[in-house]
This record gives C-alpha cells, structure tokens and sequence, in this order.
C-alpha cells in the first residue's frame, strides 16, 4: 500500500508539474492556447474551445489550486503511513530485543556490559530512520524518474541537458562523500557508545564518585568523547547539506542555459519558450529538491547503518527457535540432589566448582560456608538454575531436571541477594516486582511486608505502600532494604527462599534483625542461607562448606563450624567468626 501510495504521489507531481507550466503559459499568452490547444480536447470535452480568456484563467486557477491539494494530501497521508510503518518496526524490534536479552542465559548477561545492551535497544530508533530513509529514498526516485521522463517527451533536447546535469553531477557526489560518510557514521556510533559508558558509570557509582572525588575526571573524560562526537556529527551534518547546495547551484545555471539555447539557437516560439521553461522550471522547483533529499536519504542510511549493524548483531545473538511458555508450579516434594556437579565460566582456565554431590530436604535450612572465591554464589546460582553445570545431573524428587522442569523449580524459588535491586518505585510495586500497578495485590504485599518484619518501618512512610522509596533504595538503610527483598521473595509464595549472604553488607544490630527474621520463616518452608558470619548459620539444619570450588564437608553445625573454625582460625574475626 505504501508503494502504491510513492507511486500516486510521483503521478501527482508530474501531473502538478505539468498543470502549473500549462497555466503559466496560458497566463503569457491565452489567445494561443485558445486557438493553438483547446480545439485539440473538443473531442473530450465539447464546447471547450468557445471558452473565454476569463472563464478559461478561471477554471485553470481553481484548477491547479485543486491539484496541489490533492498531492499535498496524498503525499501526507504517504508520509504518516511510511513513519508508522517504520516507527512499529523499530517498536518491534525493540521489544524483541528486550524480550530477548532477558530469556538469554545468565552467564551471556556476564558477559556483556549492560549499559551497552540498553544503549543496543535504543538504537532500535536507527533501524526506523534507515527504513524512513529508505522510503524517503525510493518516493523521490519516483517522482525524478516521472517528471523527467515528462520532461523528455515534451523537450527531448533539454531533457538531456537535466540528466546529463543533474544525473552526473549526483554521481560524481555520491562517490566522493561515500567512504567519508561511512567512516564518519561508524565514528558517531563509537563516540555514541563511549559516552553512554562514561554516563552510565559515573550515574551507578555515584557515591563513590563523591567520596573518592571523581567527578572531575568523569567529567574531564565525557568531554573528550562529546567535543570528538560533536566534530564527527557536525562534519557529518556539513558534508550533508553540500549536494544540495551543489544542485542548487547546478541548477539555477542549467534553467538559465536552457532559455539560451531556447531563445538564440532553436530559435522557439515565444508561447513554446514559455510552456517548456515553465515545465521545465516546474521541474527544477520539484526535481532539484528531491535530487537533494535523495543525496540525504543516502547519506542518513550510511549514518545509520553502523547502529543497525549493532542491532542485527544482537538479533543474530538470540535464539530464533526458543519459545518460553509460562512455568507450571509442580511443587517441591522430597528433596534436591546435586549429582558430581562441576561447573566453569567462559573463559576460565579452572572450574569454579567440581564435583559437587549433596542433597536438600524439603523443609531443610541449609547453610553454605567458605571463604571469599570458594564458589558459594556460583553454587546457588547452579541451584537455582541459572548457570548450567557443566558436568553432572541435578535431580528435583529423582528426576532429572529439563529446561520445562528447571521453569518449575525457579517458580518455587523466592531470592534475596546481598544487595537488592529497588527500583524507582512505590514500596508495593517494589515488593509485587515487576506487576502493573493494577495488578497488584496489596493485602498479599502487607502480608509480606508483615512477615519480613517491616511494621516499624510502615508506619514511618507517609502514604503507606504507596510511598515512594526512592530510586535503589537511598531512601532506605540498608537492613529496610533487606526486608524489602525478603517481602519480595514471600509474594511469589515461595517453596524455597535463598539468601545469597543477605546479611554480610549489615551492622551488628541489622544483621541480628534480619537473622531472626530469616530463621522465623524455619520449618515453613526450604531455606538456603549462603553465610559471610559464621553466627548467620548456628541455627541450620545442616552445612555445607565450600572450599576452593569443592565439597570439604557437609554435616550438623556443631561438627561442620568447628572444623571449619580449626581451618581458619587465623583468619576469622576475633569477634563475629567471619567466613572471609
């Protein structure tokens, strides 16, 4: 439909080329179009030719007033059409990007850096303007090809002096500005990227760029890369505009040359003079402009390409095939067991875990114990399924888990890592995470906001769960924002709760809280306590300690922590026994 829209509008031009050149020399000379070219269309349209010069000028006055209007309005509604269409393409693209991105396995997100996968959504907005551009490109390719294959029926002579000209001088252009263009274009996406680097770093560590006085240096450093991205933007926008000004000039010379060789070599009429400089001055007012934007279009799809590139990149990244179906809850019924369970990141010369074999009972709480770099986190991450083992077999009540099985397991999981993500966001749809605010129980977010021990905190907030809590929490201490990560992972009615060392970035005083919060969820359901103080996991079930990647010993706390303790007696803290 768009095609066929570029199509009409091309027509349209040419029509309206033609009706203005006609009504131009009809205004210079009307006795000759009376007698010279009305008597032609008597056959059409009977008593034509006994027009008067007043009802004649009258008629083709409305006339073409009416014909401009009518490609103006069939050129707009073309253009809206166009941009939708793009504009719901680049809409596509970035919600299959983002949906990608987050269906992509969690060692891939290690990999990448995440303000450059927010920055490749983004430029989701290049592939609409290379699209635009490129319908912009081929409606002005139509409309020149149109009127200058009018123009070559009405004057061949001068019709090949247009293309000559314009054909040429559009060529010897494109060629010179081409490589200039595209290294330009591909300089614009890096300066692009390294600034929204330098932002996205000095924005996220923020405290720490106050307290180590960095500012000057985030700043001295996106000035660097903003001055360089403005020179390569402007010189881009400069080499731009040049074709068109070329053309201009080009132009005025060749509608000057053409009444010359018109007056003083063919020796024309005055009244065909007339009609083929206003055809072809018609022509110029409407072929020049678009011989322009069509040197633009091309330059604004070089532009683009490098970003679009970009995003294709990621596209070829996601699976085509994977569809995710929501996760059927199949409940937790006798136990975990992790089978010689070994695992290594990519690119790592040595396995962060190996052979790991233990088991968790329904209703268990399990502590896991090592020092800094044991494996501790790469071990719940594997549990909770977001890192594949290498090697071994992870069994849920003695089958072996699969990709629609492993959905169901993550269903049961609620988690609380040691430094919660809040977002910038009211108290409720920080619990209820990621819901419509529609959607949002907030009996069920009370509950768990009860249950995590956060009653003391709710009366303090001034619109209750609706209270805004700021933007990762700075409105929170840190022991508040443990207990909104714990209500977080009770809302998902949960089977199994893991805290991922929620307590090790905790006072004394808050990490005692949060530990009586934690141990009055015992016996209702499964728990899984990763321990940076030794104290966090006395009231375990059982334990398991890590060392070096491997199993050194699971077994009752007493056993587990005094062995433990004898390990590394010279490097716990003489007062809380801390796992490093």
């Amino acid at each position: 439909m768009i095609l066929i829209g570029m199509v009409a509008v091309a027509l349209l031009e040419t029509f309206a080329a033609g009706a203005i050149s006609f009504y131009a020399a009809s205004v210079a000379n009307p006795y000759a179009i009376l007698a010279d070219h009305l008597p032609r269309l008597e056959f059409l349209i009977p008593g034509i030719a006994d027009l008067s010069i007043k009802r004649l000028i009258t008629i083709l006055s409305i006339g073409v007033v009416l014909v401009i209007v009518l490609k103006n309005a069939a050129s707009a509604v073309t253009t809206y059409a166009s941009r939708l269409f793009a504009a719901n393409i680049s809409g596509y693209i970035g919600e299959y990007l983002l949906k990608g991105f987050l269906d992509m396995p969690y060692e891939w997100h290690l990999q990448h850096n995440s303000a450059d996968l927010i920055q490749g959504i983004g430029w989701r907005v290049y592939l609409g303007n290379l699209i635009t551009a490129a319908l912009k490109l081929l409606s002005d390719t139509l409309i020149v090809l149109i009127l200058l294959t009018t123009l070559l029926i009405a004057s061949p002579a001068i019709s090949l002096l247009v293309f000559l000209t314009l054909g040429g001088t559009s060529l010897l252009i494109m060629r010179r500005v081409r490589h200039t263009m595209e290294h330009l274009a591909t300089a614009h996406r890096e300066y692009n990227t390294s600034i929204n680097r330098q932002i996205t770093q000095s924005l996220h560590g923020v405290k720490e760029v106050k307290i180590y006085n960095r500012s000057s240096a985030f700043s001295e450093r996106y000035n660097q890369e903003v001055h360089a991205f403005a020179r390569a933007d402007a010189r881009f926008a400069f080499i731009n505009q040049v074709p068109g000004w070329l053309l201009e000039i080009i132009g005025i010379a060749m509608l000057s040359s053409s009444i010359w060789i018109m007056f003083f070599w063919f020796g024309d009429s005055t009244v065909k003079i007339t009609g083929t400089i206003a055809l072809l001055a018609v022509t110029s007012w409407r072929v020049l402009p678009a011989m322009s934007r069509i040197l633009n279009n091309s330059n604004s799809i070089r532009q683009a390409l490098p970003y679009v590139h970009s995003v294709l990149s990621y596209l070829d990244e996601i699976p085509k095939s994977e569809i995710t179906y929501q996760p059927l809850r199949q409940g937790f019924h006798n136990e975990l067991r992790l089978e010689k369970i070994s695992f290594r990141y990519h690119g790592a010369s040595r396995n962060a875990l190996s052979d790991i074999d233990f088991m968790i009972r329904r209703g268990q709480t399990i502590g896991i114990i090592g020092t800094s770099g044991a494996g501790k986190s790469t071990l719940v991450d594997v549990i909770i399924g977001l890192l594949p083992p290498s090697s071994g077999r992870i069994l849920l009540d003695g089958k072996e888990m699969d990709d629609p099985s492993l959905r169901a397991w993550q269903a049961l999981i609620g988690y609380v890592p040691q430094t919660p993500y809040i977002a910038p966001a009211s108290l409720a749809e920080n619990v209820a995470f990621g819901l419509r605010h529609s959607d949002i129980d907030h009996s069920k977010v009370l509950q768990c906001c009860r249950l995590a021990a956060m009653d003391d905190f709710l009366h303090q907030l001034p619109n209750g769960l609706d209270s805004f809590i700021g933007e990762r929490g700075v409105k929170l201490s840190g022991g508040q924002r443990q207990r909104v990560a714990i209500a977080r992972a009770l809302y998902r009615d949960p089977e199994v709760i893991i805290f991922d060392e929620a307590t090790s970035a905790l006072d004394n005083k808050n990490e005692e809280a949060i530990q009586q919060t934690i141990f009055s969820l015992k016996n209702k359901m499964t728990l899984i306590i990763i321990a940076h103080r030794l104290s966090t996991v006395e009231g375990c079930d059982e334990i398991v300690w890590l060392e070096n990647g491997k199993l050194r010993m699971t077994g009752e706390p007493g056993k587990v922590l005094d062995a433990y303790t004898q390990s590394h007696a010279g490097a716990l803290s003489s007062d809380t026994g801390t796992t490093g």
